[in-house]
């Protein structure tokens, strides 16, 4: 029995140890052909700082690679942040400096040999890149910041005359947005008749009292700050007590179009 048991711990060591030298070749093999199938460095940049990449045929987090900067390994971090996809390895640079200058290699271990692939991110490499970065990161910010509506209006309204039309949404954007309604393009009078109220710099409403034909058209509201900002067109059909309601498409969320921080005028 002791004999039986003891071969049987024997056998399932043996196989342990076949199972890890296939799994070591296998991953030899993959790192071999990462390796020598690796391309140059190349920049991406973004919005949060400088990104390296090297594209090969596989790659995988468990892979036996390194990044060095001047040398120096470099392990992953809030500013240095190391990772790839089925294809890809990058290394992402956030919030680059001067410091960050230099030569930078990435490297891969096949068991045998190492691949690398550098790239000097120094002079006019790390200039441009910074200002790539720089001009990705303004605009990020301003498209998070800039003025936007949310929750949707209609593209299309049909209404009897005499009823009241109450067009609500609500508005976001640091700093709080101008809201400026149109009507066909052109400023609206304020009135016991129209009236727009703005609650707590985010809730916005258009009320139309009484509606008579003449209130038919194309209503608009801008939504403007420094870094831009969002306008929506609602068209009003309004038709007479007894009339046939107008046959119009079933109506849509409208969908808002884009106003650019140069604009000089919310109804730009």
């Amino acid at each position: 029995m002791i004999r039986a048991y003891l071969m049987n711990g024997y056998s399932m060591g043996i196989k342990y140890k076949n199972l890890c030298l296939a799994n070591f070749m296998r991953d030899t093999r993959v790192n071999r052909i990462a390796g020598k199938s690796a391309s140059p460095l190349k920049i991406l940049c973004t919005p949060e700082g400088i990104r390296l990449q090297c594209f090969m045929k596989y790659f995988t987090e468990e892979m036996k690679v390194n990044w060095q900067h001047r040398d120096a390994k470099i392990s992953s971090s809030e500013h240095m942040r190391i990772g790839g996809s089925e294809e890809m390895a990058w290394l992402q640079i956030c919030e680059p400096t001067e410091k960050d200058k230099g030569k930078y290699t990435f490297e891969i271990f096949d068991g045998k040999d190492n691949h690398q692939r550098s790239l000097d991110l120094s002079g006019q490499a790390f200039d441009e890149a910074f200002a790539e970065f720089q001009q990705l990161k303004a605009a990020a910010f301003a498209e998070k910041n800039r003025g936007r509506l949310i929750g949707g209006l209609p593209d299309v309204v049909t209404i009897m005359e005499g009823k009241t039309l109450n067009l609500t949404c609500t508005v976001f954007g640091n700093p709080d947005p101008e809201v400026v309604w149109f009507k066909n393009d052109q400023d609206i009078e304020l009135s016991e008749h129209f009236s727009v109220k703005v609650e707590q710099a985010k809730y916005v409403s258009m009320t139309i009292k009484g509606v008579t034909s003449e209130d038919s058209g194309k209503y608009s509201i801008n939504v403007k700050n420094k870094y831009g900002g969002e306008k929506i067109d609602v068209t009003v059909s309004v038709y007479k007590h007894g009339e046939k309601i107008p046959d119009v498409a079933p109506p849509q969320q409208a969908k808002p179009k884009l106003i650019p921080a140069s604009a000089s005028a919310p109804g730009q």
